[in-house]
């Protein structure tokens, strides 16, 4: 299924190519005709040649608007993607938040929490870049994001004392990653 933009720039390219073979056999009738029929074929392809330039023009911006197009429908799905996957870092963060509150967790997880909550706010409710680069940018912090919710939340359950410390490392990690790769799409 073709979309109206695609549509557009197959009839323009449709166009150029036909004022292309026109030209083309113009040329080819030139050195068979007279001085005057010579001139009046010489007029008639000076202005297919226009014509040809104008729609080589309009094919440029068809071809532009397939592409914008393309980027838009490609920016909608991310954004609905990384809004899905920015749940997870909100909802660790205030839950953990909401457990140092009430006294069951300690204070020092507000130095992962924090962090993740602000990631998944702006992941969620931040502007998306225009470009592919940003769009790329953001989709990779939604994703390192919901891995370090996982890996926080599993850290907070607890996994037993040899493998919380771990836990806690890849947690810091990935939440820095996320961080990294929000500042990254901002610049």
């Amino acid at each position: 299924m073709t979309t109206p933009a695609e549509d557009q720039r197959d009839h323009v390219m449709a166009r150029a190519s036909a004022l292309r073979r026109e030209l083309r056999a113009g040329l080819a009738q030139l050195p068979d005709q007279a001085d005057d029929e010579r001139t009046r074929t010489l007029d008639a392809l000076v202005e297919r040649a226009e014509a040809l330039l104008r729609t080589e023009k309009e094919v440029d911006a068809a071809v532009e608007q397939v592409r914008l197009a393309r980027l838009e429908a490609k920016r909608g799905k991310a954004q609905r993607t990384t809004l899905y996957l920015a749940v997870a870092p909100v909802a660790v963060g205030m839950v953990s938040g909401a457990m140092m509150l009430f006294g069951a967790l300690n204070p020092v997880w507000l130095l992962l929490a924090l962090p993740l909550l602000g990631a998944g706010l702006r992941i969620a409710f931040g502007p998306l870049g225009p470009t592919p680069l940003m769009v790329s940018r953001r989709q990779r912090a939604a994703y390192s994001g919901a891995l370090a919710a996982i890996l926080t939340a599993v850290a907070l359950i607890g996994t037993g004392p040899t493998a919380q410390p771990i836990v806690v490392i890849l947690a810091a990690l990935a939440t820095v990653a996320t961080v990294a790769f929000l500042v990254l799409e901002a610049r």
